[in-house]
């Protein structure tokens, strides 16, 4: 199924009404001890209906813990697909069983201040041209985190990222970095190309419109694919700097060279399928083959570090629930 047929998705039957106008959607893979601290962050927002869990995969000890919420929290709907579908996949899937008229999207490793999802819906309510909201993306030392708001990804800009032509000639226009973080601090409403999928919200009928998520990117650069498309509709990104919001990054038990090899194999998805009549055909391929090198170098180093042990995730075996579809990454 492809991320329209997805992101269009009727809800299910026999789902309770959605009392409060959000539907938090959280996907966890294999997340660890925060996962505990994140859903309860979540949990305790003014204006939450419903907590939307879709377990990719986890530990014995998180599914009994998932299983125990559901039980006790009315507002909690649990969904498992089988097996780890990716994070945009499993996105579209959470999205299709919310019944609030915002969805918000929540890395499981990720910790709301409190009144976030409020603050944040209080900004689409108050902007009918803003499509798509992020928050202010720190570190659990308080520091401002890469990624959090971006500039367009396109072909020249990676290649410029990969080598930093930006040392060269410092202050370029064409050159400026890729990440925004270390541009000053931002704490108000600003329009911005790239907000991270870490944490976004967003009108449920737009998402639905714009077809979800593209799940043929189940790793990374979902959110960049997601918004360029809002942008290219006519619709605003916008980071909201003054929502902060903490990160631990990366918490999920996979191998780097994991998500470093889906990261590569979205990016270059990504690029052939926006940039294909701004590009010639050899440029993008240029562009895939140093992605791939690095790719290379990295998984190189790692065997060196590691073993082979490092070049793929460790296997568990599935719950009794699990139906064994493919196995891919959450985003990290």
């Amino acid at each position: 199924m492809n991320a329209r047929q997805n992101g269009r998705d009727r809800r299910p039957p026999g789902l309770p009404p959605v009392d409060a106008d959000v539907s938090a959607v959280v996907v966890s893979y294999r997340t660890g001890p925060c996962l505990e601290d994140g859903l309860a962050a979540v949990a305790g927002q003014d204006g939450l209906g419903e907590l939307i869990v879709v377990d990719n995969g986890n530990a014995p000890e998180a599914r009994a813990f998932l299983n125990r919420w559901r039980e006790a929290d009315s507002r909690f709907r649990l969904v498992r697909p089988g097996a780890n579908i990716g994070f945009a996949a499993a996105c579209n899937l959470g999205a299709a069983h919310a019944g609030g008229r915002f969805l918000a999207f929540v890395n499981p490793d990720l910790i709301l201040s409190d009144g976030a999802l409020s603050a944040v819906r209080a900004v689409l309510v108050a902007d009918p041209k803003a499509w798509l909201c992020g928050g202010r993306l720190l570190g659990m030392d308080g520091i401002e985190q890469r990624g959090g708001r971006r500039e367009t990804l396109t072909p020249w800009r990676a290649f410029a990222e990969l080598v930093r032509l930006d040392r060269l000639w410092p202050g370029h226009a064409g050159l400026r970095r890729l990440h925004r973080h270390e541009d000053g601090a931002a704490t108000g409403v600003v329009d911005v190309p790239t907000v991270s999928g870490a944490f976004m919200m967003i009108a449920k009928d737009r998402y639905q419109a714009l077809g979800g998520m593209d799940d043929n990117m189940f790793l990374h650069f979902e959110d960049a694919d997601l918004c360029l498309r809002i942008r290219r509709a006519g619709g605003r990104v916008l980071y909201c700097g003054h929502v902060p919001v903490h990160h631990h990054l990366s918490t999920s038990d996979v191998s780097p060279v994991f998500v470093e090899r889906h990261k590569t194999r979205s990016t270059s998805y990504y690029f052939r399928k926006h940039f294909s009549d701004d590009y010639p055909s050899w440029a993008l391929s240029a562009t895939s083959v140093m992605l791939w090198a690095r790719f290379a170098l990295l998984a190189l180093a790692a065997l060196a570090r590691g073993g082979p042990g490092r070049l793929r995730p460790e296997r568990r075996q599935a719950g009794p629930d699990q139906q064994g579809r493919r196995e891919v990454g959450r985003r990290q």
